[in-house]
């Protein structure tokens, strides 16, 4: 099963930023969610390399899992995320934490569930 989450908020200080960090609002929203959302049991997860995205994995995977970086959720080339995605394995429990973008061609082509 596929779980999408938007990558949280960013400081509003670094918004100019190619690649702007989380903001504290971030940072809590994403305990909150992490808490909420407990009882999934991920096996994989995958994000970007920008920071705003990969902070906010490391949040929802915790230190129990590894997070993987793909150059293929960070940009919004539908294809390319489309076939990372046929990539991944069909039996396990995956969380994707991308940009708003990107989750949105996920969930359009994809059974998945998006976690708010």
């Amino acid at each position: 099963m596929l779980y999408l989450v938007n990558s949280f908020s960013v400081d509003k200080d670094n918004t100019g930023k190619n690649n702007p960090s989380l903001s504290e609002e971030g940072v809590q929203f994403g305990k909150r969610l992490k808490l909420r959302n407990n009882a999934i049991k991920f096996d994989l997860c995958y994000t970007s390399y920008l920071l705003r995205d990969f902070s906010s994995a490391l949040i929802m995977a915790g230190d129990k899992l590894i997070v993987e970086r793909s150059n293929s959720l960070e940009i919004t080339n539908e294809k390319e995320i489309i076939s990372f995605i046929k990539s991944l394995p069909v039996n396990k429990s995956i969380l994707i934490v991308a940009s708003s973008n990107v989750v949105a061609i996920i969930k359009n082509n994809f059974k998945c569930i998006e976690l708010k």
